[in-house]
């Protein structure tokens, strides 16, 4: 995900910030959502990957079902290839920070991953360096599956 978001920094020109909530300290409208889906998802076997997109669209009748989009084989894409982190985490050895000590990442349209492990805290530089550099044409990913068609 890290390296897809900083690929669309450089390719847009843009510096993007993620943030990551402080477990427990929130609810989003997606929570209880997801609640409805595993209620209706109790007990019932699912035998093919679109049993999940029905189950969905029946979890709830009011004010009206949610909407369920199916994906298809052209939706997905191979990040792999521009691959210029192989990891994000902040330190090296073992009692340096974790990924999930992670608060905000700053993607930097330069090709750099900044870090913060506390808000009011100074941005840092990821201690490891980006792998390689990437080329304008590589930052476009590709089609991860090819369809195939029976003849």
């Amino acid at each position: 995900m890290a390296n897809a978001l900083l690929n669309f920094s450089m390719f847009h020109g843009v510096f993007i910030y993620q943030k990551h909530l402080d477990v427990g300290r929130t609810q989003m409208e997606v929570d209880s959502v997801h609640a409805c889906i595993e209620i209706k998802l109790k007990n019932k076997e699912i035998k093919l990957p679109s049993d999940y997109v029905s189950t969905t669209r029946e979890a709830r009748k009011n004010p009206s079902p949610y909407e369920a989009i199916e994906l298809t084989y052209d939706l997905f894409k191979d990040y792999t290839k521009p691959l210029r982190y192989n990891s994000i985490r902040p330190g090296q050895t073992k009692n340096d920070p974790m990924v999930t000590d992670i608060k905000v990442i700053k993607y930097d349209p330069l090709g750099l991953i900044w870090v913060k492990l506390d808000f009011t805290k100074d941005w840092m530089d990821l201690s490891h360096r980006p792998k390689r550099t990437i080329t304008s044409s590589e930052l476009l990913p590709t089609l991860i599956y090819i369809k195939v068609s029976h003849s």
